[in-house]
C-alpha cells in the first residue's frame, strides 16, 4: 500500500490530490494512511468503520474528488512516474475521449515480473485501439480487456453515465465501459503506465475462484442487458444461428441470434430473454423471430440451469451406488468363500498332522514287514489275473 501510494507521490505531473477511501480494514492499513495523510495535504482519507464492497469504497471516493480528471488505482498496485502526465496531456488533446487507458505491466506479488504466460491474464489487456461502435461490439462479443487501474476518465463521464454498481462483484468495469462508450470514445496509450499485480493463491477480485465462477454469468447477464435498455443492439456483429429464420431480422433479434451463437451461459440468456418478448401472445411477430414450435424447441435445447447436467449427475450417483452395492455383495461372497478355504486348510492341516503322527510311532514301524508282504502279495495276485 505504501508502495501504491508513493507511486502517486513520484508523478511528474504535480497538480492531483489522492482521495482515499479505506473498506474497514482492520489490519493497521487505516492508521498508516491517517498517518500519511497527516504528511501531505494533497492526500485526503476516509474510512469505513465495516466493510461494504469496493464498488461504494471507490464511489465514495469519485463522490469525494474535485478534479476534472479522475484515475483509480487499487492499494495493490502502482503507477509509473509519467503515467499522470501523458493522459491528462492525451485528453487535453482530444475532447472528444471520455477516458484514456494504458497497457499494464503485470507484476507477481513481490513485485517481480510476472511470467506465467498460462495465466488468464497474461495477454488479455494486449488490444489495439478502435472505435466506441467497436468497442461495443468486443465487449458484447468477447468481455472485458480494458485495465482498470490504468484509466484517466473525465469526471463529467461519471456525472454523465453514473458511477459503478454496487450490485456486481466481477463485472463492475465492464459495466462501466459499456456505459461509457454508449456516449464516449475511448483511447489506450500504448505504453506500460501500471504495474498490475496478480496475488498468489487465486486472490485478485476476478481470479477463478469457485464463487467467481459462479458469479460471473449472471453479472455478465446484466451487463449484456444494456445492449437493450441503451439501445445498442446496432453496434453489436452478427454470427448466424442454424435455428434463425431466413428473413432480414431486425437488429434486437439478430442481437438475439447473434447472442445465441456466441453460447455462453449469460448471451444464451438473454438471446432467449428476446426471444421470449418477440412472442408476445396477441403482439405482431416480428421479422426474424421463430415459430413457436422452434422457440420452444430453443428452450429445450439451451440448458441454461444446468438441469441436465444435475440429471447425468444424479445418474452417475445412481449408478456409482448401484456399482457399490454390487461390490459389497462381491466382498461378502469372497469373504465367505475365504472363509470356507481357511477351514478346508485348516482340516488338511489336521489330517497332515495325525497322518505324520501316525507315520512315526512304533506299531507302525513294527508292522513295515507286513505291509511290504501285503503289497507283494497284492502284486501277484494282479499278476496272475493277467
Amino acid at each position: 500500500m505504501r508502495e501504491c501510494i508513493e507511486s502517486v507521490q513520484a508523478q511528474t505531473f504535480t497538480d492531483w490530490e489522492l482521495v482515499v477511501t479505506d473498506d474497514g480494514s482492520h489490519d493497521g492499513t487505516a492508521d498508516i494512511l491517517r498517518e500519511l495523510a497527516a504528511s501531505d495535504r494533497r492526500i485526503r482519507f476516509h474510512g469505513f468503520a465495516v466493510n461494504q464492497g469496493a464498488c461504494i469504497a471507490v464511489n465514495d471516493a469519485i463522490a469525494r474528488a474535485r478534479g476534472e480528471f479522475i484515475a483509480v488505482l487499487n492499494s495493490d498496485d502502482r503507477w509509473r512516474a509519467d503515467k499522470l502526465a501523458l493522459q491528462v496531456a492525451f485528453l487535453e488533446r482530444h475532447p472528444e475521449c471520455g477516458a484514456v487507458f494504458a497497457k499494464p505491466r503485470l507484476i507477481d506479488e513481490r513485485g517481480a515480473p510476472f511470467t506465467d504466460a498460462g495465466h488468464k491474464d497474461y495477454l488479455i489487456f494486449e488490444e489495439a485501439n478502435r472505435s466506441r461502435q467497436a468497442w461495443l461490439d468486443h465487449f458484447f462479443h468477447a468481455g472485458n480487456c480494458l485495465c482498470h487501474p490504468s484509466v484517466l476518465i473525465r469526471r463529467s463521464c461519471y456525472d454523465h453515465v453514473g458511477c459503478y454498481d454496487p450490485r456486481l462483484a466481477q463485472l463492475p468495469d465492464l459495466d462501466m465501459w459499456v456505459r461509457l462508450c454508449a456516449h464516449y470514445e475511448i483511447h489506450i496509450l500504448d505504453a506500460q503506465l501500471v504495474d498490475f499485480r496478480i496475488l498468489d493463491g487465486e486472490r485478485n477480485a476476478s481470479a477463478a475462484r469457485p464463487e467467481v465462477l459462479a458469479r460471473e454469468p449472471w453479472e455478465r447477464l446484466q451487463v449484456l442487458r444494456h445492449y437493450l435498455s441503451e439501445g445498442l443492439d446496432g453496434h453489436v456483429s452478427p454470427l448466424p444461428h442454424p435455428a434463425q429464420p431466413p428473413d432480414e431480422p431486425s437488429p434486437r433479434l439478430r442481437l438475439a441470434w447473434t447472442a445465441l451463437a456466441i453460447g455462453t451461459p449469460a448471451h444464451r440468456a438473454l438471446a432467449l430473454e428476446i426471444l421470449h418478448r418477440a412472442l408476445a401472445p396477441g403482439e405482431p411477430v416480428a421479422a426474424g423471430a421463430p415459430e413457436l414450435s422452434a422457440y420452444l424447441r430453443l428452450t429445450g435445447e439451451t440448458d441454461l440451469f444446468w438441469q441436465r447436467h444435475v440429471a447425468i449427475c444424479h445418474q452417475l450417483q445412481r449408478d456409482v451406488e448401484t456399482l457399490q452395492d454390487v461390490v459389497a455383495r462381491q466382498r461378502a461372497e469372497l469373504a465367505s468363500v475365504n472363509q470356507a478355504l481357511d477351514l478346508s486348510q485348516s482340516r488338511h492341516a489336521s489330517a497332515e498332522a495325525a497322518l505324520r503322527d501316525i507315520q512315526s510311532s512304533r506299531s507302525w514301524t513294527m508292522t513295515a514287514p507286513l505291509r511290504w508282504l501285503v503289497r507283494r502279495v497284492s502284486g501277484l495276485r494282479r499278476k496272475g489275473r493277467e
